[in-house]
């Protein structure tokens, strides 16, 4: 007779009334409230314990919690491993003589053996979904206890998040948030933890990445902005090699006088026409992205000229500005004011006696004036 599968059955959890869903939250508040009063209890301990005996907070934590698990993890003790163990420490007691004793042909042929075994073994697993979602639990279950006692210990606080990588897993989605980072994720990136577990499957299980490209183009500024630091931090770097003291500037409008004359250093391989100019001027979109392209590559970098190779492209520059290039940039003729500047100080003594000096002029021209008029009475 053929087996027939078994039929799943669809287990359907009771309604709760009202006063059951009450009584089921008042039990899980409680069982927050003892585990809160735990873990204070837990803290007065270790700082009562640090300061009777003079030792940090953290010793004492670490103490109390008996380290990690992880770091001690041991196999259980049986008959047979106690006699196993007994009988090669009687067999080792003359070996370290006879190993010595080698040559190194045979140290080789047995080192050689143990290799041809590793080889021969049967390393072969289940890999039925079941089994890797069991595998997938308890590993999970060993992190979950072994953060939380880092995080005890140390104060550590992060989260984790893993999920299936394919349709044929089993395995749900395994998330660990600390009270800090988990209050991150609701606050600071307006989502559920376990909610970013359930994006994070579905990104990966619906092949987004593989299929879909995220057109998130960044803002024209932001590529311009990159481009000039690049730029200027290349610049720095190459001449701090050549031992050049002081800050410089990259000079965009006068670049061959200011910067490859005056600094024996060029921007080779520059992946637009025109030659090398700032990078808001050198067009749209696609040729800033080339040109940012170009700089984080190392493809468009400074390199320094020798003593002879910066007297020819002097010689080379001034032939071709004499032949109508515009290869050097004159400075702007500063403007000529045509009405002359008052003074910047104006001295009151001076005011003072001018002032005085006419009033005395004055006086004296009004009594010369009465004189002659009383003379011409007399008469």
């Amino acid at each position: 007779m053929a087996p027939r599968p078994t039929p799943k059955i669809r287990r359907v959890r009771a309604q709760l009334t009202a006063t059951q869903k009450v009584q089921q939250r008042a039990r899980r508040e409680a069982l927050a409230d003892d585990i809160d009063t735990a873990k204070e209890s837990y803290e007065a301990e270790a700082a009562d314990i640090a300061q009777k005996h003079g030792r940090s907070i953290k010793w004492t934590r670490n103490q109390l919690f008996l380290r990690s698990r992880m770091l001690q993890k041991t196999r259980g003790v049986n008959s047979w491993n106690a006699f196993v163990k007994a009988q090669l420490k009687a067999e080792n007691e003359g070996l370290g003589r006879e190993y010595r004793k080698l040559t190194f042909a045979e140290k080789q042929a047995y080192n050689a053996c143990v290799l041809e075994d590793r080889q021969a073994k049967n390393r072969t697993a289940r890999v039925n979904p079941k089994a890797i979602k069991h595998d997938v639990n308890a590993a999970f279950t060993f992190m979950d206890r072994e953060w939380m006692a880092l995080h005890a210990r140390t104060g550590l606080e992060g989260f984790y998040v893993a999920v299936r990588g394919g349709i044929e897993d089993l395995a749900e989605p395994k998330v660990f948030f600390t009270e800090k980072s988990q209050k991150f994720v609701r606050d600071v990136l307006g989502v559920e933890p376990q909610h970013l577990g359930l994006k994070l499957e579905a990104f990966i299980i619906s092949k987004l990445d593989e299929h879909v490209t995220l057109n998130r183009q960044r803002p024209l500024n932001k590529l311009i902005s990159e481009c000039r630091t690049l730029i200027q931090d290349n610049l720095e770097f190459i001449l701090m090699e050549k031992n050049t003291s002081g800050e410089v500037k990259m000079n965009y409008t006068n670049y061959e006088r200011a910067i490859v004359e005056r600094h024996g250093v060029e921007l080779t391989k520059w992946p637009l026409p025109g030659g090398v100019k700032n990078p808001s001027k050198v067009g749209g979109r696609a040729q800033v992205q080339a040109l940012l392209d170009a700089l984080q590559s190392k493809s468009c970098k400074w390199v320094s000229f020798s003593d002879e190779e910066l007297v020819k492209r002097m010689k080379d520059n001034r032939a071709w500005h004499a032949r109508g290039e515009q290869v050097y940039v004159q400075r702007k003729a500063r403007a000529r004011v045509s009405q002359p500047k008052s003074k910047a100080t104006v001295n009151t003594d001076d005011e003072l006696s001018s002032s005085s000096s006419s009033d005395s002029d004055s006086d004296s021209d009004s009594d010369s004036d009465s004189d002659s008029d009383s003379d011409s009475d007399l008469d």
